[in-house]
């Protein structure tokens, strides 16, 4: 079996010590243990970060169930299954934004896409600056989310940090999406991205004990 593509977009956010975090999360930090300078063989590092940090997926276990040794993990980044992070996926485009995705806004747009298209990402960014939080972002609606689920979506992604809104207490829309199986990405970077379909990767690493894992996502035309 041949795969050709023209074209591999990557729409992953850098990071760094300077990549913005949620307010309160642990930023991204590295410190080299072994420096080639020293060792004249090699380098090596050790980081320290928030799995949040930069493109991530949610595991269902950030938002119920329990990270104590002695739980289940099968809620764990690590144990997703990686079947909703590859494949057909439509992007929507709707920058530039700052308001809530309301259902009423794409469910025409939701409804055009091919049969076989059960992902979806939401553009709303023309610009990004990586190394500022800014709390005043597009977010995806409780009723949108319901709509997903409705149609038989997977998996739905944005370039917010967040699918909630950053004042939301009950993270309804996690709690939604959850609800209806699919699986989320935040932070991804979509601005090179035109509106249509594309074939997704983005597959979390193998954290079994965290509640989220950074992801190289990219897209295939």
């Amino acid at each position: 079996m041949n795969f050709s593509f023209e074209k591999i977009i990557d729409i992953s956010q850098p990071v760094d010590e300077k990549s913005a975090c949620f307010p309160g999360d642990t930023p991204f930090s590295r410190k080299v243990t072994l420096s080639y300078e020293s060792s004249k063989i090699i380098n090596l590092t050790a980081l320290t970060m928030s799995p949040h940090v930069g493109t991530h997926a949610d595991a269902p276990v950030h938002i119920k169930g329990s990270l104590s040794p002695n739980s289940s993990n099968d809620t764990t980044a690590g144990a997703m299954s990686l079947a909703a992070f590859i494949g057909p996926v439509a992007v929507i485009d709707l920058a530039p934004s700052k308001a809530g995705i309301a259902a009423s806004m794409v469910k025409e747009k939701l409804k055009a896409v091919s049969e076989r298209v059960k992902r979806v990402l939401f553009k709303t960014a023309d610009t990004i600056n990586f190394e500022v939080f800014e709390e005043d972002y597009s977010y995806i609606e409780s009723d949108t989310a319901e709509l997903l689920g409705q149609l038989g979506f997977v998996l739905v992604g944005l370039d917010t940090p967040s699918v909630d809104h950053i004042r939301s207490k009950e993270l309804s829309t996690h709690n939604v999406l959850d609800r209806h199986g699919l699986v989320w990405l935040e932070n991804l970077d979509l601005r090179a991205v035109e509106e249509g379909e594309y074939f997704l990767v983005a597959l979390p690493l193998k954290f079994m004990d965290l509640e989220a894992s950074p992801v190289r996502a990219v897209l295939l035309k």
